[in-house]
């Protein structure tokens, strides 16, 4: 190590050779990164092969087949639901619902805790009713929802909302409470406008706690579409699964899991851009989901 940065100052003192140690170590980097990409992939593979290969010798052998299943007769129900349509039509409703509760959650939690920020004490006051309402269990909300609003698509987004609504309120707070309130004061000095001071300061201060309650949320927008659909609907991956279930299909029931995390994957993906795009200055680390 002492020789290799000894060899590198030497370089560093030669004008002509500065641009070629600069290559030199970008590529190393590079390849470094490369390797452990790899490796990280290896492992990942080498865990999903054992997983499987565990699955399928405990199916029928260890646990009975009508509870367990096995990953080969997943594939094929995955694979039939696929072809005939089924998935995609009840994916479409699934979609629909978890899109729309999300919006609807998001949307009216950033705003709800932006209103909360700029009111003065209106956060402390409010704080034991929010910590309330969010530790109230949301799946208990669901028979409620169908009774109040009916069996349509509406009750479905919002509960689905109301999974998103307190995490988002939550987070998007916690990362208002982080503003330095010594660099505001430094920037009204400037002459800065309250709505300049928000905008170029406040918000992108609480931006990566925004965005991290925006990522955690999605699983939770499906969650709440996809109990209100256990509970009463005609339509959708939750009564998939229900009907599945009944009629004791547990590769089906896999089956229609599966698309259901491939749904996940996507729109965790979707936001993961949405973060490079909105935010490329915050580091993160490399994901599998996106």
């Amino acid at each position: 190590m002492a020789e290799r940065a000894r060899s590198i100052w030497i370089d560093d003192r030669v004008p002509g050779r500065e641009s070629e140690v600069l290559r030199r170590e970008a590529a190393d980097t590079e390849r470094r990164e490369r390797g452990r990409r790899t490796t990280v992939a290896a492992w990942q593979i080498l865990l999903l092969g054992v997983l499987l290969a565990g699955w399928w010798g405990a199916s029928g052998r260890i646990v009975d087949r009508l509870f367990l299943s096995d990953p080969v007769s997943i594939a094929r129900a995955f694979w039939r639901i696929v072809v005939d349509g089924s998935l995609g039509f009840h994916l479409q409703y699934t979609l629909t619902e978890t899109l729309l509760g999300y919006v609807l959650g998001a949307s009216s939690g950033l705003l709800a805790a932006v209103g909360t920020w700029l009111v003065p004490g209106a956060a402390p006051a409010l704080r034991p009713l929010v910590l309330l309402a969010y530790a109230t269990p949301k799946i208990a909300l669901a028979p409620l929802m169908i009774l109040w609003f009916g069996i349509g698509i509406f009750p479905k987004v919002i509960l689905a909302a109301t999974f998103v609504f307190f995490v988002v309120y939550l987070n998007t707070m916690a990362g208002l409470g982080t503003v330095s309130g010594g660099l505001v004061s430094v920037v009204r000095v400037m002459g800065a406008t309250p709505a300049a001071v928000f905008r170029k300061v406040v918000l992108p201060n609480a931006m990566p706690f925004v965005v991290a309650g925006l990522r955690i949320t999605i699983p939770a927008a499906l969650i709440g579409a996809i109990v209100a659909e256990f509970i009463s609907s005609n339509r959708g991956v939750g009564y998939l699964i229900n009907a599945a279930s009944s009629r004791y299909r547990t590769a089906d029931v896999f089956a229609a899991i599966f698309g259901l995390l491939i749904l996940v994957m996507a729109m965790n993906a979707g936001v993961s851009a949405l973060e490079r795009w909105w935010l490329p200055w915050v580091p993160r680390e490399r994901s599998p989901l996106g």
